[in-house]
């Protein structure tokens, strides 16, 4: 590797690419170890824009970095590609795309996983800027990716680190002769033969940018580019790997995407000879594949599309070329836990004619047999009624783990130890059903436990309570501490779907996140989180925690009071619902002794207590709320709410008694007998208002007129 003047060579095709080519270059200029390791080669393909000008007023400003050369349009990027290649001199090519640009520690991060891993290619997470990215390949790290069993193979743009070495030995270089996807061949071939591949997944290394004229650098609108790429890219395939499980692996990628595209472009043609050109180079392609064994993993509707393809059935595929990968078009019938779908829908809704439930039993059972990645596919002879000499289109399909449950939370709520929630639930696509049932149930997040739900299913609405405490025909005790996450699971004659909850509810289906305390159901008080997670799941964290934090989180707000003789009655709110009985009470206490009086709590967490003053001694008497939990004695000062005026009178024993609350935190009140000598004397030593003298002044000891009173 001496022979490499530079670590990388960033090389990156151009043509019309304003305004986007100069961030693109000043990305790279500004990489954060320096412009020394790299060298950065544009090939300018005949643009008419001005940015050869540009190019060149950069090229004079990175003399060091940028190296521009200038070309007659040559109609793709795969020649300025290839020419950047045979220029460059580093260890590593990077392919930069002139609409986009990269992050500033994308080459050094790229570079050193190269380095460390000894790999051969290294991909790095890429962002949006108004564009699509691909992600599942980017949820983590990887030193060394499996081909055939991660997702790096569904990124084959080329915007990655290939190791210079790898290309040349190959003798590597872009499909001059495809106008789009040529990206695609040479990826594939470089993973194919690399020693090592390796993902960068926490940092976006590379921005993908929408161009500001809405146009894509190799945007097409016809099926003959798209379907050139996707035979040349089959073709690779067939030629490096043999029939079997790592081939299907990669084919599915391709049959999945670009032939749905070339489906979708093949309906937008307008000239119908150009179309029945392509639809027969799309039926030869399919021939060409009809003994693999990925069928069965594509979207059923796609399925469906080939099938009817392979039939000659073109007005009847281009029916249905838009539709979504989800859509599908068929009758469901769900028996003995599996799925099977039939084209055209016949009969009634989920209802099987016998040749498509035998064609359908076939079909299962050759999948059971074989496997997921059997060496014989399902699709062909396998499953579909048109292979079998009949002249129709009609097929049917297992479509079993196809099916999805649609789900939806209008009300859910965790009062005390009651969960308690209300929706819908079906699966998509499926007919009536003979048995069904759900089940609401939380599953600790690592531990083999479970809490099911009293549940009741009515059509496709559904009810559930679950008690924390356990309760009659509960699952035991009180649940452990620790995060419980909620599920559903509806069973269909057989066949069981089963899926996180909440993420689908109504905006206002209940509170959420939501903290209190309640019992832990042994004579305990801990707290009940609900929240929901980065997905919008519903999940109970149940925790014992410390006194001092249990403090910490109480909440007791006691609204304005009421006197009902000579008894005070004290409501509000508190997050403290469903204690351990017994254990919550209000006190009051004074110098001569303690009184105690309980709390009742509601599920709402609405509290109320009567305070029968009359039984009290005289003194004063200042409340407290008091807890005496098992894992928790607590003692709070309840404060001074805003007291009704005149406080309360009554008689004991024929002696008339009253209390009355003192100003000042916390709530205490006065109880006494009525003293009427004590009240006459502190009436008589409350000064007497005097009227005021002409010039708006008392005068002390003067009448009216001005005179001493006699």
């Amino acid at each position: 590797m001496s022979e490499n003047r530079n670590l990388v060579s960033v090389i990156t095709p151009a043509y019309n690419a304003l305004p986007c080519i100069e961030r693109c270059v000043e990305s790279v200029a500004h990489q954060s170890f320096g412009p020394g390791p790299t060298e950065m080669i544009v090939v300018d393909d005949g643009s008419t824009d001005g940015t050869s000008a540009v190019l060149d007023r950069l090229a004079a400003e990175h003399p060091t970095l940028l190296r521009v050369i200038h070309q007659e349009n040559s109609g793709s990027p795969s020649g300025p590609r290839n020419l950047g290649l045979d220029l460059a001199s580093g260890r590593y090519v990077f392919f930069l795309d002139a609409d986009d640009y990269l992050a500033p520690e994308a080459l050094q991060r790229l570079t050193t996983a190269a380095e460390v891993n000894e790999s051969d290619v290294v991909l790095g997470r890429m962002a949006s800027r108004g564009r699509r990215v691909p992600r599942s390949m980017f949820r983590a790290n990887q030193a060394d990716a499996d081909l055939f069993t991660s997702r790096v193979y569904w990124a084959l743009s080329a915007q990655k680190l290939f190791r210079k070495e790898l290309l040349d030995r190959l003798q590597l270089r872009f499909d001059t002769g495809l106008r789009i996807g040529e990206d695609q061949p040479f990826t594939a071939l470089a993973y194919l033969r690399a020693r090592r591949i390796s993902v960068v997944a926490d940092y976006d290394c590379y921005y993908l940018v929408r161009r500001p004229d809405g146009r894509h650098l190799t945007a097409t609108g016809s099926t003959e580019p798209v379907l050139d790429a996707l035979h040349r890219v089959c073709e690779l395939l067939r030629t490096e790997l043999p029939p079997g499980q790592q081939r299907d692996a990669l084919l599915e990628r391709h049959f999945a995407v670009e032939l749905r595209d070339v489906f979708r472009f093949l309906g937008r043609e307008t000239d119908p000879a150009v179309q029945q050109h392509e639809f027969a180079r799309v039926q030869r392609l399919l021939a060409r594949h009809e003994h693999d064994s990925f069928w069965h993993r594509l979207a059923p509707v796609q399925r469906l599309r080939c099938h009817l393809a392979r039939h000659g059935h073109l007005g009847e595929l281009l029916s249905h070329t838009l539709s979504a990968d989800a859509h599908m078009p068929f009758s469901v019938h769900i028996s003995r836990g599996r799925a099977l779908a039939q084209y055209p829908p016949r009969g009634e809704p989920g209802e099987l004619t016998g040749r498509g439930e035998r064609e359908g039993r076939r079909e299962h059972e050759e999948h059971r047999e074989h496997g997921e990645h059997g060496e014989h596919g399902e699709h062909g002879e396998h499953g579909e009624h048109g292979e079998h000499g009949t002249d129709g289109p009609a097929a049917c399909f297992d479509v079993t783990d196809r099916l999805a449950l649609n789900h939806h939370v209008s009300h859910f709520s965790c009062t005390g130890t009651r969960l308690r929630l209300t929706g819908r639930a079906r699966l998509e696509q499926a007919g009536p059903a003979d048995r069904q049932t759900a089940e609401v149930f939380l599953q600790h997040r690592h531990e083999p436990w479970r809490r099911h739900a009293r549940t009741r299913l009515a059509g496709e609405f559904f009810e559930a309570d679950l008690d924390l405490l356990g309760g009659p025909g509960g699952d035991g005790g009180p649940p452990a501490d620790g995060c419980w996450d909620l599920y559903l699971s509806l069973t269909v004659n057989g066949l069981v779907r089963t899926v996180r909850l909440g993420s689908r509810r109504d905006q206002d289906a209940g509170r959420c996140p939501f903290t209190y305390l309640a019992d832990d159901g042994e004579g305990g008080i801990r707290t009940v989180r609900l929240y929901a997670t980065a997905y919008g799941n519903l999940t109970l964290r149940l925790e014992h925690v410390p006194a001092a934090r249990l403090s910490a989180e109480l909440r007791l707000d006691v609204e304005a009071p009421v006197w009902c003789g000579p008894v005070l009655r004290l409501h509000g709110t508190t997050n403290l619902i469903t204690p351990p009985t017994g254990s919550v009470l209000v006190q009051l206490a004074s110098r001569s002794g303690a009184a105690d009086f309980p709390l009742v709590i509601e599920d709402d967490g609405r509290f109320s207590v009567e305070l029968p003053l009359d039984v009290l001694s005289s003194g004063r008497w200042a409340a407290a709320l008091r807890i005496a939990a098992a894992n928790w004695q607590h003692t709070r000062p309840l404060r001074q709410p805003v007291l009704p005026g005149g406080g309360a009178r009554w008689r004991r024993s024929l002696v008339p008694r009253y209390a009355k609350p003192v100003a000042g935190d916390p709530l205490t009140l006065r109880v006494d007998r009525v003293r009427p000598a004590r009240g006459l004397r502190r009436r008589l030593a409350q000064p007497t208002a005097l009227p005021a003298g002409p010039s708006g002044h008392r005068t002390e000891g003067a009448g009216p007129s001005g005179q001493e009173a006699a």
